[in-house]
């Protein structure tokens, strides 16, 4: 398995791993959000491949904080294709992404995750992750 910068290229992949997380997305818009993390100086955006093939993404963004001297990183989505999940290549995604943070100073790094992806939780707690909040959100239209 190796882990690399996510590409254009990589667009239907993506879209294919984004549906999976349960957002789906065209392949065609796929190029320009990469683009659009591209442009932002601090975020993170990895594939994984197995024999040629992308089969994990991972995407995280480090935020200066209000609340203490460190900055802090996020992960923003993690997804693993649904056939290849159970042989290491999430651990391999978020350790890219610790080593990452880490790298750039971050005082820790914290995931969101819905609150029905249990098994996202355990694999996770697994890895040493603690729940230490809930999450709100709203969504603004218009």
């Amino acid at each position: 398995m190796r882990v690399r910068e996510a590409a254009a290229t990589d667009a239907p992949a993506i879209a294919m791993l984004l549906g999976q997380l349960g957002y789906p997305s065209a392949a065609d818009a796929i190029p320009a959000r990469l683009a659009g993390l591209a442009g932002e100086r601090r975020t993170l955006a990895l594939v994984a491949e197995h024999e040629g093939t992308v089969v994990g993404l991972i995407t995280a963004h480090f935020v200066a904080a209000i609340h203490a001297d460190e900055p802090l990183a996020l992960l923003t989505a993690l997804v693993v294709h649904d056939g290849t999940r159970g042989h290491g290549v999430g651990r391999a995604l978020v350790g890219r992404a610790e080593l990452w943070a880490r790298t750039l100073g971050a005082l820790r790094l914290s995931v969101l995750t819905a609150t029905h992806r249990q098994e996202a939780h355990r694999f996770y707690e697994h890895l040493g992750y603690v729940k230490t909040g809930v999450r709100f959100t709203k969504t603004l239209t218009g």
